[in-house]
């Protein structure tokens, strides 16, 4: 409740007065910018067709019909047509590699939380579970593993509140060196004769051209722990010692987070962590895993907004969105855009190099967004429309991961002039035009019946009376017909079976067919690797302007005793942290409790520019990068290159 009944919420529509950015703006009535808004985006549609409207669409609002991303989506199809994004900026490497891998059965090749219960070692690579959750079952599962005696390993750069609380076993890895570790495993495991072959002749191709690679018989080295132990900052008899507890432990769990994909070359660190699960004969059991995204698996069935896309769609990746706005055609992006309508997402914030973005939202003739608070995004926006909170609509909840259904209900009504984005757009929609097509002529409440008349609950009272819909099976195992017979349940792929080395993969994109260790640039002048994890305080970016949030959080730079030393600074210092994509200054905390070599932001803060455009909040997306990962143009967020002086 405390961000609805927040001093600083919006509850009246906001007109642009002052420059974009400068967070001066005037109320105004809703029949004002509603009018705004339809002659902006008819005009930017006369003038330049509907493909120069980007759709800036986010998940920051979830359910069955008040999910942002397909409500923008459903609006922008019907107005027209618009320039969508593709990916994500959560999982996009992830996302992109693992259909090589599984085909379409990418997306049934999680598990659920409950299928912890039976594991003997639970492996969290890069995955701060206790912190960032990746489904809410998931801490209870973890915490319960760990009172029966399982073997929760944590690999993790620093003692994260996971370590802390469930770790039997803490590997600190060099971040961005995953990859290295795996291979180094993976050696242990193919040359001590600790993989089991039959599991990856009979489940797998590609893995006899991954062991050549593994243990140098390509022309590469050998990746032995010796080899990876520099790399990772690991002890060759600890990476060693790690490998065979692993292949001893039935069945074993890898828990990939999705730190390891947001570096450089991220896109092969969930090729082995498949590789890893199925040379150990983990692949696919109950208490095993897949090595995949964990929350890929089908949610009950419930109805949905239905959305009818225009035929091709101009696309871009999510990654490249500023780059889009400020090159259009001219530097190789499908459109040249002139509106954007932002829902969902505190982008300007949120997405990777805060100045491009900023400099993106400049350039366009229209913005709009709507929005709960005045964030960073509604600042560069021209009309920003008071939306509604979570507390404040009924809904259908689709969880991030689990077999169930939640039964959302109105709690509070919006305050002041606040209304859902459903409501605003069919206002919209109705000034455009359609908006009977839009709405088809219900309400909120009216969709929402629908959707649960449509799905699979068979008591649609008790749905509403009890808020939950657990579906029969809670213990699901990705792709487990597979992995119990996989001559009788093949994978969509050209094989049938899981593909480790993939020369499709190496045709589409240029890189090798099997997965590598590829080491990340590194510039002398930039030595420190900045990570940027979640605060437990936030989801993202909300909650970042609430006080009491502010006060629990207490952000600081994060650095070692060692390197704070080596710069001649001090607990408490006020510090300037800069790469060439910006500048922050920074109350400095020291924490021995990491590796040395690297600091940590956590990411979500709103920036606060200065004259000389420094941020003097903290902001981490100040210093990464539109460039990406190769070949998906995913986001990296984290081991970027950075330097800290007093300052």
């Amino acid at each position: 409740m405390e961000a609805h009944n927040a001093p600083d919420r919006l509850l009246h529509p906001l007109v642009r007065v002052g420059p974009r950015g400068s967070g001066q703006f005037r109320r105004a009535s809703w029949d004002e910018a509603l009018d705004q808004i339809a002659a902006a985006l008819t005009q930017v549609r006369s003038q330049h067709g509907p493909q120069a409207v980007l759709s800036l669409a986010s998940a920051g609002c979830t359910g069955a019909l008040h999910g942002t991303h397909g409500l923008l989506t459903r609006f922008l199809h019907l107005f027209g047509g618009c320039t969508e994004l593709t990916s994500n900026y959560s999982n996009g490497a992830a996302s992109f590699v693992l259909p090589y891998l599984y085909g379409d059965a990418w997306r049934q090749s999680g598990f659920d939380a409950a299928t912890l219960q039976v594991s003997q070692m639970i492996i969290l690579w890069g995955a701060n579970v206790l912190e960032t959750r990746q489904g809410t079952e998931v801490p209870m599962r973890l915490m319960e593993a760990k009172e029966r005696g399982a073997q929760i390993v944590v690999i993790d750069p620093r003692r994260s509140d996971t370590v802390a609380q469930a770790a039997t076993w803490w590997l600190p890895c060099r971040p961005g060196s995953d990859a290295a570790l795996m291979l180094a495993v993976l050696h242990v495991l193919f040359s001590e004769n600790l993989a089991d072959r039959a599991f990856m002749q009979a489940h797998a191709v590609g893995m006899d051209a991954l062991e050549r690679h593994v243990l140098g018989l390509d022309g590469g080295p050998a990746r032995t722990p010796e080899w990876a132990a520099p790399l990772c900052g690991l002890p060759a008899e600890e990476i060693a010692r790690f490998a065979r507890a692993y292949a001893a432990a039935k069945p074993a769990a890898l828990f990939p987070g999705y730190s390891i994909q947001r570096v450089f070359a991220g896109e092969d660190t969930y090729r082995l962590t498949a590789a890893l699960q199925i040379a150990t004969a983990n692949f696919g059991v109950l208490g095993g895993s897949t090595g995949s995204i964990n929350s890929r698996l089908p949610a009950p069935r419930v109805g949905s907004l239905p959305i009818q896309r225009r035929p091709h769609t101009p696309s871009l990746p999510i990654l490249r969105w500023p780059d889009a706005v400020l090159q259009g055609r001219s530097g190789g992006y499908p459109s040249d855009l002139h509106a954007i309508y932002a829902l969902g997402g505190n982008f300007v914030n949120q997405g990777a190099d805060v100045h491009k973005n900023c400099a993106a939202f400049a350039a366009v003739d229209f913005a709009v967004t709507h929005e709960m608070f005045l964030t960073p995004t509604a600042r560069w926006c021209d009309v920003v429309l008071p939306a509604a909170g979570p507390l404040e609509k009924e809904d259908i909840g689709i969880p991030w991961l689990g077999n169930y259904l939640l039964y959302k209900s109105q709690i509070v009504p919006p305050p002041g002039e606040v209304r859902t984005d459903y409501d605003i757009f069919c206002a919209l929609a109705e000034r455009l035009g359609f908006g009977s097509e839009f709405s088809q002529g219900r309400s909120a409440a009216e969709w929402v019946e629908l959707f649960i008349q449509e799905s699979e609950i068979p008591d649609p009272q008790d749905f509403r009376r009890t808020g939950i819909y657990l579906a029969p099976n809670q213990e699901r195992t990705g792709l487990a017909e597979f992995s119990a017979n996989p001559q009788r349940h093949p994978l969509p792929t050209p094989s049938g079976k899981v593909e480790i080395a993939s020369p499709r993969y190496a045709a589409d994109t240029g890189f090798p067919a099997v997965p590598t260790y590829q080491p990340p640039p590194a510039d002398p002048r930039f030595p420190l690797l900045l990570l940027t994890p979640k605060s437990r305080y936030r989801t993202h970016s909300q909650g970042s302007n609430l006080p009491a949030v502010r006060q629990r959080a207490d952000d600081a730079l994060e650095m070692h005793p060692a390197d704070a030393a080596a710069r001649g600074l001090r607990e408490g210092d006020r510090v300037r942290l800069f790469n060439p994509n910006g500048a922050a200054r920074l109350r400095l905390r020291l924490n021995a409790e990491m590796i040395s070599g690297i600091v940590v932001l956590p990411e979500g803060i709103w920036f606060e520019l200065d004259e000389n455009g420094e941020d003097l909040a903290g902001s981490a997306n100040l210093f990464t990068s539109t460039q990406g990962t190769a070949p998906a143009a995913a986001c990296i967020m984290h081991a970027v290159g950075v330097e800290v002086a007093a300052g």
